[in-house]
């Protein structure tokens, strides 16, 4: 579905920039936590669309599986990795939950290349920076 696609990369850039902005400008915990409750709010409606989708276009295609995987393990990890770097950035049990997830979105992306999609590339290249980004933060 075409929205769901604008939607998902809408939210990819988002994403991205937020974080640009929480390094750029002076964080506020109070505007850091509207931010990450819009953008929670964002994202639980694309994966409740996302799931009504793939519940209405029954697909046993593997390449079908693997990009509604991919795309929400994409959002779950943009999720969580913004409320580590804007509201938990000190927990380390979030690190530690952050990086589980971040592996899992490697490794998804990694199927989605060795299915020669090149939205893989852009998952292993985000993850190993998210990924980065955690631990140099």
């Amino acid at each position: 579905m075409i929205i769901l696609e604008f939607y998902f990369r809408t939210l990819t850039v988002l994403f991205w920039i937020t974080l640009l902005f929480n390094w750029i400008f002076i964080p506020n915990p109070d505007i850091n936590y509207y931010i990450f409750n819009t953008y929670l709010i964002l994202s639980l409606i694309y994966i409740i669309l996302s799931i009504i989708n793939k519940i209405k276009h029954k697909c046993i295609d593997i390449k079908t599986k693997v990009d509604f995987f991919y795309k929400s393990i994409s959002i779950i990890t943009f999720v969580v990795s913004m409320m580590y770097f804007l509201l938990y950035s000190n927990s380390i049990k979030l690190l530690l939950i952050k990086t589980f997830i971040i592996f899992i979105y490697f490794y998804i992306s990694c199927k989605k290349v060795n299915l020669k999609d090149e939205e893989g590339v852009v998952g292993i290249i985000g993850s190993i920076l998210i990924f980065v980004f955690a631990t140099y933060y």
